[in-house]
């Protein structure tokens, strides 16, 4: 047991060495750009509704065609293979395409003259390659490889992983009897007056009961346990929960995702591993996608896309049809197209009867189409952390020797302890307060006094809270809120509509009913509505701060026949009061959080009041309360005692610390242009010791650098910036148009906000800017010179020219959260019993953790621990898998179980943080330090974040946008596959 303990890496990131792939070839047809650009104008060719066509008939037509492993670049940059694909098929296919493009039909296609497109790409030579030719490692350089390698390795390593069966067990607990004590800490005695004994868990063991589950190998380059799905079919227990038909058929199905990235200054490719719960929906007419089992061995499990028709989505017909010319068996599309049109009859009975259409999952067969949004389901999302340890020793068991880890280390370094982190207390203690009533816990509100010293640093004297409301039960949570967070305070009882109670001397609360003013509906008059209470905010422009806590609800509005999402969201816009709320109060300067009044009713259900909870559990009031002070700018103290914290703290605290937060949006309607947000937000040190930090904020509409409530009321009361993208007529000059705005931006800061001699750190997320600085690039890390043909420029602060800063930042902090691009974290023991097999409790780590690079400078990962898994019954997947997990047991309230198969088991999550252009004299190591502090301690969250303060502070002023959601991009508007 020690050894293979020891053996096990601490995160699923393995090395891709020429070992794993040893012997693999692969057929690749790189296509030269006069060939590109004819598939273009292919593409180009089709209306709106068909431009998607040629490529998805090809790709759906070449997986059946080749038996799944290969892979058509969208632009046409290469075709990648594991198989040879013969220069007839592609001249075949590509000749129907482009009959499809012109609207011919395949009887009338295939009869064409072969395009001189489709013999362009038959007649470019398919090479044959060893992929070890790719992996051998330069050294001192970062690993440069093909594109399409990053397609192809991920099918060959997840071949080599369903080589053997995966083994899965569940942890015990190892016990003693230690002596039961009573609330108060003394002795707990029986009616003999003998001393009570209990168990206590003193380690872990691995239970001797091992079963084996067979994953089969995905075309996506992944693993799916076909034949071993979990749901309430499947883990059966006796006296369980009664449920509905519809919900006793749902199932979900574990997969196990590899793919092909690279780390800063690692010189070889990684291979992230993870497991994640695929869920199967009940329908296919609404599903994107579909998992198809071809039922031969060798052959992967097919992800086929499917190609919307009307309101519906179906099978690639256009493949169907050139399948089955080929005389290949298309019985399985033949199947998939049969089950849709089943269920179109469906909807199309429910719209006439005027009801809501019903599916009820199919028992688990060949085709299993895939949740496309996170829903209501009888299995929770998440695999559980055993199920990644499970997955290490997988991994070292199949691939022995040649499996070779990237090493993390734990940083030496202690976080500041939170407010809301669980207090030490002695028994007798803990007992009395929880017998009074009293909370174990700080809420994690900031004290009095810091946010009055915070409020006088922005230039005012005073801060007025306003309260609207319109359900009392809202009212009282208000109240109860405020009344912890100001314990000291004067109580605020039941006060009269408009008075002002004064909590402290210079902080007060007002409390209003406004249901008309904050109500739904895009006929209110909301001028004329506030004129009731706009006493209240009288004397706002001199020196009283005055934030608004706001009641609202989500609306009922839904969509109307034939409506399209864009036509919807645009429709629900100017009916959500909490939208026209917003800007209307960020058009008269005051900055606003909501909290909900209501719950959303499910499966048909009305929505229902929410009640005030117990002291201590209003978890969204209390966060809507801290939204608050964040938007207005207010910062606590504990900032500064967290980066004083670190033995360079003087050095640390000294920075001021940037925050560039970009993004793209959805194209206008002609499809030409796009928006391109662009927010920066600086976190200011006081002048002098002890006193309040400061933050201010800077977008392009406003073009200087003001207070953080300021700019987040300039920028809420404006639509996004216009489609205007300036003279770039490419993607790449586009983007580098946007970074100039930074550098705009961080020209201000050094000439008109900073001091002599003071520096500044720019943090930026790596992920969603890299097509803006090239600097930031993963295979540009072996070299610290610009290209001069990019018109863009190496990293932020960096560029030329008159609106270049005239000082460089002391380092830019790169991060990236992304979960496809960086180390999952396996929460395994370290050391063990060999004797008792006891085993170290598994507890996952929130410690920082440097990598071990092989040249140049370490990046580190910092693991985070959810809130929710941290909480009661979130570490359910922490002793077993989901084939375990118990559907629990209803009934009276004291006899319900914790359905474990439902539940959401939460993963620790991780975010990289490596300073890149660090200047000489700078501590990489303090900077990494620093910004995992801010990340720890935030401003308005009792918990840990995924971003540092300025940069957090900056995407939310984007998120709290009232146009955000409509105009986000679909992978930032919640429409992900729940497979994640």
């Amino acid at each position: 047991m020690t050894d293979s303990i020891a053996s096990l890496p601490s995160t699923l990131t393995l090395r891709c060495t020429p070992a794993l792939v040893q012997g693999q070839k692969v057929y690749v047809r790189i296509f030269p750009r006069s060939v590109r650009d004819e598939w273009e104008k292919v593409k180009g060719n089709g209306d709106d509704r068909q431009k998607n066509l040629p490529y998805s008939t090809a790709l759906t037509y070449l997986k059946f065609k080749t038996g799944g492993y290969v892979h058509l670049h969208p632009y046409l940059n290469y075709l990648v293979s594991l198989e040879k694909i013969d220069d007839d098929t592609l001249r075949h296919v590509f000749r129907c395409i482009v009959g499809y493009s012109k609207g011919l039909s395949t009887d009338q296609a295939i009869l064409l003259d072969v395009p001189p497109v489709a013999d362009a790409i038959a007649n470019t030579t398919e090479q044959e390659f060893e992929m070890t030719r790719f992996l051998k490692p330069m050294q001192g350089k970062q690993p440069k490889c093909p594109d399409w390698m990053y397609v192809a390795v991920p099918w060959v390593i997840s071949k080599k992983l369903a080589e053997q069966q995966f083994t899965i067990y569940d942890l015990v607990p190892i016990t003693e009897q230690v002596p039961a004590k009573e609330k108060d800490g003394s002795p707990k005695l029986d009616a003999a007056g003998e001393q009570v004994y209990k168990n206590r868990t003193i380690g872990w063991k691995a239970n001797p009961n091992k079963r084996k589950v067979s994953y089969l190998p995905d075309s996506r380059g992944g693993l799916i346990a076909w034949d071993h799905p979990f749901g309430r079919k499947y883990n059966v227990r006796d006296g369980g929960t009664e449920v509905y038909a519809a919900t006793k058929a749902q199932y979900a199905m574990s997969r196990l995702s590899v793919a092909m990235k690279t780390e800063p200054n690692v010189a070889d490719p990684v291979i992230f591993l993870d497991a994640h719960v695929t869920r199967v929906h009940n329908n296919m007419v609404s599903a994107k996608s579909t998992h198809v089992y071809q039922g031969s061995d060798g052959l992967p499990i097919l992800y086929t896309e499917l190609t919307r028709n009307g309101g519906v989505r179906e099978v690639n017909q256009r493949a169907l049809e050139l399948l089955a010319r080929d005389k290949m068996d298309v019985s399985l599309l033949q199947q998939l197209q049969t089950r849709v049109t089943q269920e179109r009859a469906v909807l199309e009975k429910a719209a006439a009867d005027g009801e809501f259409p019903s599916f009820i999952t199919p028992d688990a067969g060949d085709i299993r189409p895939l949740m496309p949004v996170n829903d209501n389901f009888a299995v929770g999302t998440g695999p559980g952390t055993l199920h990644l340890r499970l997955l290490a020793e997988h991994v070292a068991k199949v691939l022995g020797e040649k499996a070779t880890w990237v090493d993390f280390s734990v940083e030496p370094m202690n976080f500041e302890p939170r407010p809301t982190d669980k207090q030490k207390m002695p028994p007798q203690e803990r007992a009395s307060r929880i017998e009074a009533g009293e909370l174990l816990h700080s809420i994690g509100f900031p004290p009095p006094e810091e946010i009055t010293a915070s409020v006088n640093a922005q230039g005012f004297e005073q801060l007025r809270i306003v309260c609207l409301w319109y359900r009392h039960s809202t009212r009282l949570r208000m109240i109860n809120a405020l009344s912890l967070a100001f314990p000291d305070g004067t109580p605020i009882g039941d006060p009269e509509p408009g008075k002002e109670v004064f909590l402290t001397p210079s902080i007060s609360v007002i409390f209003r009913k406004a249901e008309r003013f904050l109500s739904h509906g895009d006929d209110i008059n909301r001028a004329v509505e506030f004129k009731s209470f706009e006493d209240d905010f009288a004397d706002s422009d001199s020196h009283v701060m005055v934030g608004l806590w706001c009641e609202t609800e989500i609306p009922t509005l839904k969509k109307k026949e034939g409506e399209k999402r864009t036509a919807f969201l645009l429709r629900k816009e100017r009916y959500d009061g909490k939208f026209q709320v917003r800007r209307f109060l960020a058009k008269k300067d005051f900055v606003c959080q909501f909290t909900k009044g209501m719950k959303p009713g499910t499966f048909g259900n009305p929505s229902t009041e929410i009640n005030p909870p117990k002291p201590g559990k209003d978890h969204a009031a209390y966060m809507a309360l801290l939204d608050l002070y964040r938007s207005l700018g207010i910062i606590d103290q504990r900032l500064a005692r967290a980066l004083a914290k670190d033995k360079k703290g003087q050095e640390a605290g000294e920075l001021v610390y940037c925050g560039i937060h970009a993004r793209r949006q959805t194209k206008t309607a002609d499809g030409k242009h796009t928006k391109r947000i662009i927010i920066a937000t600086a976190l200011f040190p006081p002048e002098e010791e002890g006193n309040a930090w400061t933050m201010k904020a800077w977008t392009p509409l406003i073009g200087a650098w003001v207070p953080y409530r300021e700019a987040i009321t300039a920028f809420h009361a404006s639509d996004y910036a216009l489609h205007v993208d300036g003279k770039g007529e490419t993607d790449k000059e586009r983007w580098a148009e946007a970074a100039a705005h930074v550098e705009e931006a961080l020209a201000s800061l050094v000439s008109d906000e900073l001091e002599p001699g003071m520096g500044y750190v720019v943090m930026v997320d790596g992920h969603a800017c890299r097509r803006m600085w090239t600097g930031l690039h993963n295979e540009n890390q072996s070299y610290q010179e610009e290209d001069i043909t990019d018109p863009r420029t190496w990293l932020p602060g960096y560029g030329k020219g008159k609106n270049a800063p005239r000082r460089r930042p002391a380092a830019v902090i790169r991060m990236n959260v992304d979960s496809d691009e960086v180390p999952q974290y396996v929460p395994v023991p370290r050391e063990s019993d060999p004797d008792t097999e006891k085993e170290s409790i598994l507890f996952a780590s929130a410690k920082l953790h440097r990598a071990a690079v092989d040249f140049g400078n370490p990046f580190w990962i910092l693991f985070n621990i959810p809130r929710n898994y941290q909480a009661k019954g979130g570490d359910l997947g922490k002793a077993i898998t989901r084939w375990d997990a118990d559907p629990g047991k209803g009934g009276e309230e004291g006899e319900r179980e914790t359905n474990e198969l439902k539940s959401p088991w939460w993963a620790v999550t991780a975010t990289e943080i490596y300073p890149v252009g660090v200047a000489n004299g700078v501590d990489r190591t303090t900077l990494a330090r620093a910004t995992a502090r801010l990340c720890h301690q935030t401003i308005a969250w009792a918990d840990r974040s995924r971003y540092p303060v300025p940069l957090h502070a900056a995407k939310q002023m984007d998120l709290d946008h009232p146009q955000y959601r409509r105009s986000a991009p679909p992978e930032e508007q919640g429409d992900e596959a729940s497979d994640e």
